[in-house]
């Protein structure tokens, strides 16, 4: 017999580890010993072994049992074939052995799966015997769906809240956007607390000034008059409820107002050197306010009375300056002078009280100027506060008539007090809207002159305007001057 056989059952050992291919060779152990037997027991069919049957000693008793006594199988056959049955064998309980293993795998992670999704989970895994790929997947529960617990549901919530901030992971572009949206955020956040923090403070400063009108406009006590001639010189007593705004605050010198509009406020004056300063952002208590207070340039003297005597004069131009508010409070309805061409018409009466009399003036003009302009144009309206003379008087407010936005048929003559108000204007970076008014004479009708205004037509702008708009300025055209 040929050694062949064998080498190839050896090599198909070496190289199987899943399955072995046996029917080669077994077909040719069967027509071997055919060739040697010649006898009838050839014509009876060879039985094969199946690749899932289990090979036991009994079985290997029958088959010999059934060849025939007078030409046995020579040992190497035999020896070939039983290697061949044995290695079956333990080739089938490996596969059985890792199908299990692989199944109690499964079972373990099922388990596992469960317990994490908070499904009750069984009290024991119980060890099952050995099944078929197709029994198992007959036997297999169906896969249901993972319920949603709450505890994964606040976990979402907190990533989605927690997402408004750069996290580990982002990329450039999502930490670029987050942080663009949290900045755009702020600001706005911010912005609103700042207009939530104007308007209310302009609404607090509104009903201070409101309990200050309450308080000066109170029905007053009667007050005994002194005459002249008793203590020989004028005496200056204090109008009724004067002395009430003098304990809120002993720098107030008198009252401003507008009839018709709504500018009535008391004045202050704080005579030191930053007096200019100190009431931009304080109201008549001395607190902090964004609106500030109607207040009085230092430099001036009005009705400044010591025990009673007047002691100095008074200055020839009264400056009086306050905001130019968004809500039209304090100075900021003066603005309508120049927007609203009836306006000066329906209001060109200022009245202005100090602690000891009533004045009115009369406003003969209202102009737009640049403080800044350092040019031929310049017009340092505030440094003007007494006149030397005639021709000084004369210069400054037919500089005034030159620039006012409207004329009118008011006169002004040398010798007349003079009243400025004066407040901020968005026309230049440092504008200024300033409103001239002159002392009205005694029997003058206050209405007079008032009623016939026009457009100036020649309008003497600062240099800065002309940077915007063309200069239509002409200093030869017609000019009909004060005085």
């Amino acid at each position: 017999m040929s050694k062949e056989p064998e080498e190839s059952v050896v090599s198909q050992e070496d190289k199987t580890d899943d399955s072995v291919i046996i029917s080669d060779n077994e077909q040719e152990i069967v027509a071997q010993n055919n060739d040697a037997e010649h006898t009838e027991s050839a014509n009876e069919p060879v039985e094969t072994i199946q690749d899932d049957d289990e090979i036991t000693p009994a079985a290997e008793s029958d088959t010999q049992d059934v060849q025939s006594p007078e030409i046995p199988k020579s040992p190497p056959n035999d020896t070939k074939s039983d290697k061949i049955k044995a290695f079956k064998l333990a080739l089938s309980e490996e596969i059985q052995k890792e199908e299990t293993k692989l199944q109690i795998a499964d079972k373990v992670k099922r388990f596992k799966n469960a317990k994490e999704n908070g499904e009750e989970s069984q009290s024991e895994v119980k060890q099952e015997t050995p099944v078929t790929p197709e029994t198992e997947a007959e036997n297999a529960p169906e896969a249901k769906p993972k319920k949603k617990t709450k505890s994964s549901k606040k976990s979402k919530k907190k990533k989605r809240g927690f997402s408004l901030f750069p996290q580990r992971g982002d990329s450039p572009f999502e930490v670029i956007r987050k942080f663009i949206f949290l900045s755009s955020s702020a600001i706005f956040i911010a912005c609103l607390c700042l207009i939530v923090n104007f308007f209310w403070e302009n609404h607090q400063n509104s009903l201070l000034i409101s309990e200050m009108e309450s308080i000066y406009t109170s029905q007053p006590e009667e007050i005994e008059e002194t005459t002249e001639e008793i203590i020989g010189y004028e005496y200056y007593g204090y109008l009724p409820n004067v002395e009430n705004l003098l304990a809120v605050n002993p720098d107030v010198i008198g009252w401003l107002s507008i009839p018709g509009t709504s500018i009535s406020y008391p004045v202050l004056q704080r005579r030191e050197p930053d007096g200019n300063d100190f009431y931009l952002e304080r109201n008549i208590k001395m607190q902090k306010a964004k609106a500030g207070s109607i207040f009085m340039d230092f430099r001036n003297n009005f009705d400044y009375v010591v025990d009673g005597k007047k002691e100095l004069e008074n200055s020839g131009n009264l400056i009086v300056y306050g905001h130019n508010m968004h809500d039209y409070s304090m100075f900021g309805s003066l603005k309508h002078y120049v927007n609203n061409v009836n306006y000066y018409g329906e209001h060109p009466i200022v009245e202005l009280n100090s602690n000891y009399k009533k004045y009115k003036y009369k406003i003969f003009g209202f102009i737009i100027v640049d403080i800044d302009d350092e040019t031929e144009t310049k017009f340092d309206y505030w440094n003007q506060l007494d006149f030397a003379d005639e021709r000084a008087f004369y210069d400054y407010v037919n500089e005034i008539k030159r620039r006012t936005i409207r004329l009118n048929d008011v006169d002004v003559k040398y010798g007349d007090e003079l009243l400025t108000l004066s407040t901020c204007n968005s026309t230049f970076s440092d504008g200024r809207l300033v409103v001239f008014a002159r002392k009205l004479r005694d029997g003058e009708d206050p209405m007079e002159g008032t009623q016939t205004s026009t457009k100036n037509p020649n309008i003497k702008w600062p240099n800065s305007y002309y940077k915007w708009h063309k200069n239509t300025y002409d200093p030869d055209a017609e000019f009909v001057p004060y005085g």
